[in-house]
């Protein structure tokens, strides 16, 4: 039966800026996100469905494989688009993102889950509709289709591409626990009316040279610009800060909380860097990742 390899990869947020939460529930968000060449391998085939709708395996016994993974979400949305599938599909997931870290694991997988079952059921869906779907599925989808480097407004699914931005590599630093997203934007809604939590006009300045900086590969505006006022409701707070500290000594050129946390990348100015970065935060992260800025998104590999 026709299969398909999907790449689905991780992103970072460069800036980040989380707003109040809105009467449907979510927040506005302002955000630079970029791809990286850290990616999830995910394996498609049809099946006569005997063996149910789904049937979701993972080198990774810890993720959940049940209807919470947002690959049935991602069934549910492209049925409801095409029709009801014909028997099952089952997936395999090579799993190298970490798992609830703030790199999009789950979205990246969702969105690359849209690309196959469009491939192997072989029905053509336009790149618009494909968006369409992706953002019912969640606020990060859309954006782990496209990749590159994008700002993202609204919840996260209006995405104006940006310039791509260089390969810089990029050590990742991550505990071996995960971060509840709904647990830290509870945490940040109660820290919201703190001035260090929410300076509008400082966040407007960053945002601005940051985005100038992404227009001229000015990599010394990118590296001073980078923020996430998410940080101050992380529930790692101490060892994020270590693992910032940690990362600057050993000659980072920038340091910053992804997403709702709770990894810290760093970016560096080349491979020798990042290795001496790598090797400080390996003595202290149970995660450490040296990988690179990515102008891809979701990817569909014919078998």
């Amino acid at each position: 039966m026709l299969g398909a390899k999907a790449i689905a990869r991780a992103k970072i947020n460069l800036f980040l800026q989380v707003g109040p939460r809105r009467e449907d529930g979510y927040h506005e968000i302002r955000s630079v996100m970029q791809s990286l060449e850290l990616y999830d391998e995910l394996f498609f085939r049809r099946t006569d469905g005997s063996g149910g709708k789904v049937l979701l395996r993972c080198n990774d016994k810890n993720l959940p494989t049940g209807a919470d993974n947002l690959i049935w979400r991602a069934l549910e949305v492209f049925e409801g688009e095409a029709g009801p599938i014909d028997g099952g599909v089952e997936v395999f997931i090579n799993k190298m993102i970490p798992m609830g870290a703030g790199l999009a694991g789950g979205s990246a997988d969702a969105a690359a889950t849209l690309l196959a079952l469009d491939h192997i059921y072989e029905l053509e869906l336009s790149a618009d509709t494909l968006m369409d779907m992706a953002a019912r599925i969640g606020s990060d989808v859309p954006f782990c289709m496209r990749g590159g480097t994008v700002m993202a407004t609204g919840r996260g699914e209006r995405l104006e591409p940006l310039e791509h931005l260089p390969p810089f590599p990029v050590v990742l630093a991550t505990p071996d626990e995960e971060a509840s997203t709904a647990e830290v934007y509870e945490r940040f809604d109660l820290l919201l009316e703190d001035e260090e939590t929410h300076r509008e006009d400082e966040a407007e300045q960053a945002l601005d040279a940051l985005l100038e900086g992404v227009r001229k590969h000015d990599v010394e505006s990118v590296y001073s610009n980078l923020r996430n006022n998410l940080e101050s409701a992380t529930i790692a707070t101490k060892r994020v800060e270590e693992y910032k500290s940690v990362a600057r000594e050993a000659g980072a050129s920038a340091v910053l909380m992804t997403g709702s946390g709770p990894t810290v990348f760093a970016l560096v100015s080349g491979m020798d860097r990042a290795a001496e970065v790598a090797w400080e935060l390996e003595k202290i992260a149970p995660i450490t990742i040296v990988t690179s800025f990515s102008d891809r998104g979701a990817e569909i590999k014919k078998l």
